[in-house]
């Protein structure tokens, strides 16, 4: 490989020296340890990365490798073994179920690789339902619908039930789902996997969207380059650990996908990847 690529510490210590503002997601030295003495697995092995506010990080690594595990445990799906992960400045490892239960909902935004739409709801119905589990005011919930479905490109669809609506329709109104509550950090689990090449795109160009006009913080974790190259940074997952990390700064997504691919030919990653 002939690109030298930076590390987390030097981006981590890039961010305090221009004075940025506090991270939304701190992760410090987490390790997550399955099985007993006898025979232990660490999934996840003295991971620190920070997610500065509007980032779109990728999170990329082979199979195995515990890019779910991070995600899981970011999302409090799953705890760690030990460290600790801050969002927006709260320690969320200790936290118990109802203050559990409260954090999921408020501060955090979900966009599963199958959609989880609930079939007999409507798409406004779908959306409108994060906000009332939040308590959102009755008032409040349709207009706050409208505008998301509106950014996004779903507004033609609110009425129809997840069996009416293409793919790529149902998870764009799962982003709209996932951004309707205003959460502090969206969480994407392989959000193109069950997408044919044209709604992945659709999809995309969604998070996208939602990244730079609604300012959304992301954090994605996928084995498709082609999605990875949609992100602002990549960190690369192998055996547990960061193994690489790379940024887009001002180059074209078809360079930041060149050097994407780079990384999964040295990790020994598939060609197909791109597709």
């Amino acid at each position: 490989m002939t690109e030298v690529y930076a590390t987390p510490q030097s981006a981590a210590a890039a961010h305090a020296a221009a004075g940025s503002a506090r991270p939304i997601l701190s992760v410090r030295q987490i390790e997550k340890v399955y099985g007993n003495r006898d025979s232990v697995t660490r999934a996840i092995n003295d991971i620190s990365f920070d997610v500065m506010p509007g980032e779109f990080v990728g999170i990329m690594g082979p199979s195995g490798s515990g890019k779910t595990t991070l995600l899981n445990c970011v999302a409090t799906i799953d705890t760690v073994t030990s460290g600790h992960i801050l969002v927006d400045g709260r320690d969320v490892t200790g936290l118990r179920s109802r203050s559990l239960a409260k954090f999921r909902r408020d501060d955090l935004g979900f966009i599963f690789q199958d959609s989880n739409l609930l079939d007999t709801l409507t798409a406004f119905e779908n959306i409108a339902l994060a906000l009332t589990v939040k308590g959102e005011h009755t008032s409040k919930v349709r207009p706050k619908v409208e505008e998301i479905a509106q950014v996004l490109g779903v507004s033609d669809v609110l009425n129809k039930y997840p069996y009416q609506m293409s793919g790529g329709q149902k998870q764009r109104i799962a982003a709209a789902r996932a951004m309707v509550a205003d959460p502090k950090l969206v969480l994407a689990d392989e959000p193109t996997g069950a997408l044919d090449s044209r709604s992945a795109s659709v999809m995309l160009d969604t998070l996208t969207m939602m990244n730079t006009q609604l300012n959304a913080t992301i954090m994605m974790v996928t084995h498709d380059s082609f999605a990875a190259s949609f992100a602002s940074r990549i960190l690369f997952i192998k055996d547990g650990a960061v193994f690489n990390e790379i940024r887009k700064g001002d180059t074209s997504r078809t360079d930041f996908f060149n050097r994407i691919m780079e990384v999964v030919t040295f990790l020994g990653g598939d060609v197909r990847d791109a597709s």
